[in-house]
């Protein structure tokens, strides 16, 4: 049964085989439109320098999930690929009614004239996804060369060169043209190189010019005093408020003397907040206690003060309070007291021990 097959993906290979007459270049997935089947399609590049007339792989190719669906052998016969030739593309090496999501594939062996090739033994080298342009300017470069296929940057690695197509061509093939997208290699990168220079000037010329309207709207600066001596005047002031005194630092903390227990030391803390020891001018004349800064106060002040009565630990050894008398009396009847208490003490002991018990 004949049917048309519609190209559903394709993806290049993300590898080069160094030092094989024989590259893989992409694999493609094909939908029959009537039987709605997967055709897998493999595409090899002969980049030697003889006719290649035949090709031996190994495939495997497995669904969405990993599992393996098909793993065999594919012949390609009766080939007669030129250097620089691509083959494969209409040779479908496995049909599937389940989706293929991806292929993997192995060289065993090439035909070079009849001569057998062993590929087995030539390394995989992985390259390098290539770069996408922009679009606007895949476009220019697209417009200009006339070649619709240019949608990647050219680059030069040292295994070979990727064309702006995005197709890979190694070093043993020493094509100066892209045997995919026929672009002349140089022509293209000399058509890219002439677009962004070009782009690269429009960018700094609007650069320019935004920053020439940028500086239109700034207000201009202010303009220095034309008189000299007004200059010299408003220097002095400068110079006057700077000998000024700066005021004092507020205190990180202050003492409350209502939350003082004791009323005397309530009223240290109100007259020395600091450390520092103030006259009490609100108590001169009601008799109450003084307290003086003695690096204010001259000796002979201190002297008239004398005899003004004291109470407390502020008061005169000279005179005596009602807190040293009662001292007095502790101190003199405190001993002869407890010796009697003790007395007293021993002999209960003595009466309960020989007496009662």
């Amino acid at each position: 049964m004949d049917q048309n097959f519609t190209l559903m993906a394709q993806s290049r290979a993300n590898y080069y085989t160094a030092g094989s007459p024989v590259q893989f270049v992409r694999v493609e997935l094909l939908k029959g439109d009537v039987t709605g089947e997967v055709a897998v399609c493999l595409t090899f590049k002969n980049v030697g320098t003889e006719p290649l007339t035949g090709l031996v792989i190994h495939f495997k190719c497995k669904d969405a999930a990993g599992q393996v669906l098909c793993e065999d052998d594919f012949y390609y016969e009766n080939l007669n690929a030129q250097p620089g030739d691509l083959f494969g593309s209409d040779d479908a090496v496995f049909v599937s009614d389940t989706p293929v999501s991806s292929v993997e594939t192995e060289q065993d062996r090439a035909f070079l004239n009849g001569r057998g090739v062993d590929l087995r033994g030539y390394k995989r080298v992985r390259l390098p996804q290539p770069r996408v342009l922009p679009g606007s300017i895949a476009k220019t470069l697209q417009a200009r060369t006339g070649n619709p296929q240019l949608t990647c940057v050219p680059q030069d690695t040292e295994y070979g060169w990727f064309c702006a197509c995005g197709a890979f061509h190694p070093n043993e093939e020493a094509a100066a043209a892209c045997s995919e997208c026929g672009g002349d290699r140089a022509f293209i990168k000399a058509s890219l190189t002439s677009i962004l220079e070009e782009a690269r000037r429009a960018a700094e010329q609007q650069q320019r010019e935004i920053n020439a309207v940028a500086g239109m709207q700034q207000p201009a600066a202010p303009a220095a005093p034309a008189d000299p001596a007004a200059a010299t005047a408003a220097a002095a002031q400068a110079a006057i408020a700077a000998d000024e005194p700066e005021p004092e630092e507020e205190p990180t903390a202050q003492f409350d003397p209502s939350q003082a227990t004791n009323a005397e030391m309530a009223r240290v803390q109100r007259y020395a907040p600091n450390g520092r020891l103030f006259d009490d001018e609100e108590d001169e004349d009601d008799g109450g206690t003084r307290m003086f800064d003695t690096d204010e106060e001259d000796e002979d002040d201190y002297e008239e003060e004398r005899p003004a009565k004291r109470r407390g630990r502020y008061a005169d050894d000279e005179e005596e309070s009602e807190d040293d008398i009662m001292a007095e009396r502790i101190i003199r009847w405190a001993p002869p007291i407890t010796a009697i208490v003790c007395a007293l003490i021993v002999a209960v002991s003595l009466i309960y021990y020989f007496v009662i018990a």
